[in-house]
Formats: C-alpha cells, sequence, structure tokens
C-alpha cells in the first residue's frame, strides 16, 4: 500500500496569510503550531537555515504532533562544487541543526541554481552522498542542467525529479521521493495533478506536493488535502 500524499506550502511565516488563514490576534511565534493543526507536511524554505538553530527545530517539534512531516531544501552551499572534504563539513553543520527533526523528515530537496556549472561526476556524487541521508529529490532549472547524463545520474541514484504541475505535462519516473511546487490553481487542475502524482508513486515511495507562491498558498493547500481525501490518496 501507498503512503497517503504529503500536502503543504513553502514555508509557513507569511504576514500576508494573516486575516486569510492566520487568526489576526494570533501571535507571530505562533504561527507553526496554528499552521501543523491545519496543514500535515511542510517544505522548509533554504532561506531559514541561515538562522534557525537547534532550539528553534525543538520547538517546532514540540509544535507539531508525530505524524506531521517537513522536507527539508537544503542550504544553497551544498549545491555548489564542492571537495568531498567541504561537502562533508557544510553537511555536518547543516544535520547537527536538523537534527531535532530529522525522525520527521520525508525527505530533503536540492535546488540547482541556473548559473552553477554543469559537472555530471560531481553531480553524481553529491547526490549519492545526500540519498544516503534521506530520500533526496532534485530541482534543476530549465537550461543545460536538464542535460540527459544529469537525468541518468538522478535515475541511477534513485532521486526523484521535482515536479513544476503548472508547465510540466507529468512528473518524471522514478526515484523514492517526487516534490511537486505550483502555484495555487483551480480545483480541476489541483485534481489533475493530485491524480499524476498518485499515478507516479509506487510502494515504498513518497509524493508531495507544495504550494510555493505566497499568495493563496494555505487555502490551496487546504482545498488540495481535501481532494485528496475524496480521491482517497
Amino acid at each position: 500500500m501507498n503512503e497517503p500524499l504529503i500536502i503543504g506550502t513553502r514555508g509557513w511565516d507569511h504576514a500576508a496569510w494573516v486575516g486569510e488563514f492566520y487568526p489576526p490576534e494570533l501571535p507571530d511565534d505562533w504561527r507553526f503550531c496554528f499552521y501543523s493543526n491545519n496543514l500535515r507536511s511542510v517544505l522548509v524554505p533554504q532561506t531559514l537555515w541561515a538562522t534557525a538553530t537547534p532550539a528553534d527545530l525543538a520547538q517546532w517539534l514540540s509544535d507539531s504532533d508525530p505524524a506531521f512531516r517537513f522536507v527539508l531544501e537544503l542550504p544553497a552551499t551544498i549545491s555548489a562544487p564542492l571537495s568531498p572534504a567541504k561537502l562533508e563539513s557544510a553537511l555536518e553543520s547543516f544535520l547537527n541543526t536538523v537534527d531535532p527533526i530529522l525522525p520527521r523528515t520525508a525527505g530533503l530537496l536540492l535546488r540547482m541554481a541556473p548559473d552553477t556549472s554543469v559537472l555530471p561526476e560531481w553531480f553524481e556524487q553529491l547526490i549519492h552522498r545526500l540519498s544516503q541521508v534521506a530520500p533526496l529529490c532534485v530541482d534543476l532549472p530549465e537550461n543545460e542542467w536538464r542535460d540527459p547524463a544529469i537525468i541518468a545520474a538522478l535515475d541511477r541514484q534513485d532521486v526523484g525529479l521535482a515536479w513544476h504541475g503548472a508547465h510540466e505535462l507529468a512528473p518524471h519516473p522514478g526515484g523514492r521521493l517526487l516534490v511537486a511546487l505550483t502555484p495555487a490553481a483551480s480545483p480541476r487542475e489541483v485534481r489533475g495533478w493530485i491524480e499524476q502524482l498518485a499515478r507516479w508513486q509506487k510502494p515504498g515511495t513518497l509524493a508531495g506536493l507544495y504550494f510555493d507562491a505566497p499568495v493563496g498558498a494555505a487555502k490551496a493547500a487546504q482545498e488540495a488535502r481535501l481532494i485528496a481525501e475524496l480521491l482517497g490518496v
């Protein structure tokens, strides 16, 4: 039996959600607790790692229940070409920070910057190492990063390719984790994406749908969760 589709948003600390999702009287530091009671997963943006501490993550853990799931965007430094020693140092620093929430982490998202040099051998070594930590999905820019050698490396390492359903027909098959990134959309479009994700998913894999444009994201995620439940996904 497949795992249920996980649905949420990219980040939760959005001032624009006050009055739309968060009650106006809700203190800022209660937002994650409110979020985790209404949505069951979150994609943690890479920008948070510049300031997040183990104490912050311990609070996220306390404010959510055991069924809540995190997907963690890796810091931008890890997506840049590094020597093996520097990669291990950067990865160790990241893992020390996220240690409190690793038991509830569904996987990692690696986002490659468009101007990063395409080095297939280095890239495959990178994703091999990262996939030893947790199921990994990679978001590739629409340029030479879509070279067949890069896609083949993803397939060999059992790493997912992030899907942008708003302009891509179907997700790339393969990988243990698929992260779908999308803005808010009509219920019909969202239903189509959910059905595509359900077709992609096989036993032992996990798919997540995250609304990554802040405007309307929380409401869209709530509607998507209802649609998924009605579809039995």
